[in-house]
């Protein structure tokens, strides 16, 4: 069975036809010229902070269709010319990773459902082997992902470390977050939910936990998504929802996934490395900030590796 209500909220929260019958960019439509100035307006203090997780062999990845990057070098020690003084040499390299294999954004174009991708697109004529047709990654590289940007701690709202594997994050908790913090949520604002379930990769080194099931929003948050005019949202866990036995085992699993990309056209960040920030804000009691994370414009891609920045 569906999740209960799935197909009401569906209906309520689509975006088709919003920002034109040719949008590629859902909800980053919201992120205008105020919103860039609000957003740089919230850098005060001069501190800035990578939420990014390295690209390297010690991902989070545990070796199936998503691995973790391979860098190999093509050239070392290699002469810049024939004419080249010795010792002159370069070194250069490549990478070889799947586009969603550790920090990354979702395009609208990684989910669908009943045959239709965000705005109604064919499903069937828009996927192809080598990528996209419509709705690819790199409708939200240009001209980029930058707003201001909200942390929700969810875990430190609890007063714990991190959430249970099975917690569900609700709307009361968005809101209670909003309320505690201090801070509000508005148009063209990208929220960051803080799970601490980054911290069983980490900390605890344990891929296999942080793979698994794991707490997140309810797909019920969706409708508070598109309330608050949110542009995108990102989490620290792998799915930014919960991943449990009931979600995985209903028949529209990763139901936020689906309302989110699908529906409302509002991308997706996982694997935000999210404990620095959230420590300093809990330090100095300021939840906001500038939210710089562009995607790669990867032509047709499903997904692309981004090294977020928050500027406070």
């Amino acid at each position: 069975m569906r999740p209960v209500n799935f197909d009401y909220l569906a209906e309520k929260l689509r975006n088709w036809g919003r920002w034109g019958e040719a949008d590629q960019r859902g909800a980053l439509n919201h992120i205008g010229p105020e919103t860039l100035k609000n957003a740089a307006a919230e850098v005060r203090d001069g501190k800035l902070f990578n939420l990014g997780l390295r690209f390297d062999r010690d991902g989070p990845q545990l070796g199936r269709k998503r691995f973790n990057p391979m860098v190999y070098a093509t050239d070392l020690f290699t002469p810049m010319g024939p004419a080249a003084a010795p010792g002159v040499c370069y070194s250069d390299d490549v990478i070889h990773m799947p586009l969603q294999c550790s920090t990354q954004w979702d395009a609208l174009g990684h989910v669908h459902y009943d045959g239709q991708l965000y705005n109604g697109c064919n499903a069937r004529e828009c996927l192809t082997e080598n990528g996209a047709l419509k709705m690819g990654i790199n409708h939200m590289a240009t001209p980029g992902i930058v707003s201001r940007g909200v942390l929700l701690d969810i875990a430190r709202l609890k007063g714990i470390e991190r959430l249970p594997l099975d917690y569900a994050i609700t709307v009361d908790d968005l809101n209670a977050a909003c309320e505690k913090q201090d801070v509000s949520v508005g148009a063209g604002d990208i929220l960051l939910v803080r799970t601490g379930h980054m911290l069983r990769f980490t900390a605890d080194g344990d891929r296999d936990t942080f793979m698994g099931m794991q707490p997140g929003l309810s797909y019920t948050c969706a409708e508070w998504g598109h309330d608050k005019s949110l542009a995108a949202v990102a989490a620290d866990n792998m799915a930014v929802e919960i991943m449990d036995a009931d979600g995985l085992g209903s028949d529209m699993p990763l139901a936020f996934h689906m309302l989110a990309l699908r529906d409302m056209g509002m991308p997706l960040g996982e694997m935000f490395n999210l404990e620095a920030l959230a420590a300093d804000c809990d330090a100095d009691g300021r939840y906001s900030f500038m939210l710089a994370a562009p995607p790669l414009e990867v032509t047709g891609g499903f997904g692309s590796p981004v090294n977020p920045q928050a500027l406070k």
